[in-house]
């Protein structure tokens, strides 16, 4: 199979550093390589997000998607260094719905993501963002150690 279209979750992770390398090194010669970060924003709501703002939790920004594509630039540094075209996405869904409707709106031969070895009680009580992906994704998924 040839991997024309990578889409890759990021998170600024070691894991998600792994998974951007990885796909780094598989993507068909002509392809591509999505970047999308989901920022779950959508999931809390507006006066929940300024609640958490104003105790701290999150940092105050004007244009978070704008400092999160920042960000996702940043960790898309090894492909722009290996002159591998790329594209980075930002959503403000969950990870997995993200990934998901990216994955189909893009047309994307795979999904790759990275996974942080969690498996504690509490990780497997909730589900990994992996066990969700594989669950309910209609293409090929490939988990990347960290």
């Amino acid at each position: 199979m040839e991997l024309k279209r990578i889409l890759v979750g990021v998170d600024g992770s070691p894991a998600g550093a792994a998974a951007v390398r990885w796909a780094a090194g598989v993507v068909a010669d002509g392809g591509e390589v999505i970047a999308l970060h989901a920022t779950g924003t959508a999931l809390i709501g507006q006066a929940a997000a300024s609640a958490a703002t104003g105790l701290g939790i999150f940092p105050h920004r004007k244009d978070r998607r704008a400092e999160a594509r920042r960000i996702v630039e940043e960790w898309c540094r090894p492909l722009r260094d290996g002159g591998i075209p790329y594209r980075p996405l930002v959503s403000d869904s969950d990870p997995v719905r993200a990934l998901i409707d990216a994955a189909k709106r893009e047309d994307a031969d795979l999904i790759v993501i990275g996974h942080q070895g969690n498996s504690s009680v509490l990780h497997r009580l909730v589900q990994g963002l992996s066990d969700h992906l594989i669950d309910h994704s209609k293409r090929p998924v490939v988990v990347v150690p960290g």
